[in-house]
This record gives C-alpha cells, structure tokens and sequence, in this order.
C-alpha cells in the first residue's frame, strides 16, 4: 500500500487506496438484475421557509450519490411550495402549525420516518429553536439507521452538555462539521486552532466519541472511531459557495444507504464531492462562479 500513506495511520485518498485499502470499486456498478429498492432509501430532514434550498440540494446530490429512494421530510408549510421541484423525490410535510421551521416539530414523527429507511441526513438548512438539543437526542437515541448530521445538528450536540451521555448506537454516525462547527463542538477554541491541528483534533474526536468525523475544507480529513485518518486530494477554492455542504451531506448519506461502511463512504463521498467541484470549476470562466447545483450536476 505504499504510494499513498502519509505516515503512520494517516492517508491521502487516492485512487489506488479504494481499491487496495477500503476495498472499493469508485465506480460502485450496478447489478443488471436490481431495482431502486436494491441502492437503498435516504430521508433527508432538512429546511426552514428561509433555507429550505439546503434541504433542495441535500436530497438532489443523494440521488445522483446513487441510492435508489430520497424522501424529504420538512415542515408542513413548506410542503406545497416544494411540490415538484424535483418529482424525483418524496415529500413528507410534518406537522409544524404553520410555523415553517422545526420549533413545533416532534421528535417521535421524525423517529417513525426513519424507521423504514436506510439512512437518516439530519440539519441541512434546519434552523435552531428552544430544546433543540434534546429534540435531536431523543432522534440520536430512537433511531436504528445510520445518521449523517450536518451543519445545525451539529451545533444542537455542540451546545448539549450531556452528549457525552448520549446512547451508544449500533448505525454509524458521520459528523460533517466546517472548521467553525468543529471548534464549537470542541468548547468554542478558536478556528485558527482547528486549522493548524486539523488531524489531530478531528482523530481525537473520532476516537472519544466513537463517530467518523468528516472535518470539512482544504484537504478535508476523515477521521474514524479507530483513529485511522484520510486527508482528501479533490476539490478547489470554487466550492466554498453556499449549499455546498449540503451536497457532501446528501452524497454521504447516499453512500450508506448503498451498504458503504462509514469509513468507505466517508472517504469516498468526500472524494468524489471534491473531484465533481473541480470538473465542475473547469467548465467556469472562474471557478469564483461555481455554484452547489453545478457540483450536483457534476457529480
């Protein structure tokens, strides 16, 4: 496997490592005799009135990650405004008394969702609101599919005092923090100390809490419950553009419901996410222009 170690328990993700490390064919073929129910069936719980794009995007990139199903679960208010804007997907409107965001959604409608699918993507575009965090720890605890939680998810565990009594769950978790996420998971240090030890703290994390931890940015780094480390190769400046984590988010999500291990999706998400931005920036004049939905295209 030499070629693609950096040192000792840290790897660059390269093409050859999919194959000889993590045990993956990048292409994922499909089987001649399968159906969609045969890639698995991603729900999506995502979007407010003021962002419900995130939970849009989120539930695009897992369709063209490849699965079979997305279901899109949001509050009710916004259900007819998203009818058919991508008639791929299935929308589940939860009750919300029209109020348009999570504040009134209960926990225990999100958990019966789930119970039916592969994988569950919490926190693209969802907002906070009083009690989040107990909200999301019964979700934690009640559900029995892999999770990927994203972007306000992550800052409801990184206000939770108690996370580290959270259940052990017998799914993966992929955390999918930017470095400002991960320095307010970390105790509010300063993101310029994230920066400097990205390895360090995303393995340290990884390994006490027992999640892959996906530390989004230049060289993002997947981090895993056993300390084993990957720094990505792929991507450009032109995808740090609004939406675009929302992307990750759905790809990754879409790899677990295809039976990838955490570890294989993870580095394989991030992977092909990045190598989509930078087909994607080729074809802009800048790659200033890029955009989250061109990334989606590309993928």
């Amino acid at each position: 496997m030499a070629g693609y170690a950096e040192q000792e328990g840290t790897f660059l993700l390269q093409e050859i490592l999919f194959k000889e490390r993590l045990g993956i064919d990048m292409d994922l073929p499909r089987i001649a005799d399968s159906n969609k129910g045969t890639y698995g069936h991603v729900l999506v719980a995502a979007g407010t009135r003021q962002m419900s794009g995130a939970g849009l995007l989120c539930s695009h990139a897992a369709l063209r990650g490849g699965c079979g199903l997305v279901s899109w679960a949001l509050p009710n208010r916004l259900l007819e405004p998203m009818l058919g804007r991508l008639p791929e997907i299935m929308l589940h409107g939860i009750a919300d008394r029209e109020r348009g965001d999570w504040s009134e959604v209960s926990s225990e409608e999100v958990i019966q969702l789930a119970d039916n699918k592969d994988v569950l993507v919490i926190g693209p575009g969802m907002g906070r609101f009083q009690g989040d965090s107990a909200w999301l720890r019964a979700i934690w605890e009640g559900t029995r599919c892999p999770l990927v939680v994203d972007a306000d998810a992550l800052n409801m565990i990184a206000d939770a005092t108690d996370f580290a009594s959270w259940g052990a769950r017998s799914a993966a978790v992929i955390l999918t923090p930017h470095p400002g996420e991960m320095a307010r998971l970390l105790g509010s240090i300063p993101v310029h100390e994230v920066q400097r030890e990205r390895t360090g703290l995303a393995r340290r994390y990884a390994v006490q809490h027992g999640v892959t931890l996906v530390l989004k940015g230049t060289g993002t780094v997947c981090a895993t419950p056993e300390g084993v480390v990957y720094v990505n190769t792929t991507g450009n400046p032109g995808m740090a553009t609004a939406g675009a984590g929302d992307v990750l988010a759905g790809v990754l999500g879409s790899l677990l419901a295809q039976k990838l291990t955490a570890e294989q999706a993870a580095c394989l998400g991030v992977y092909k996410h990045g190598a989509a931005g930078d087909r994607a920036a080729a074809k802009r004049h800048s790659a200033g222009s890029l955009i989250a939905s061109d990334i989606i295209e590309a993928l």
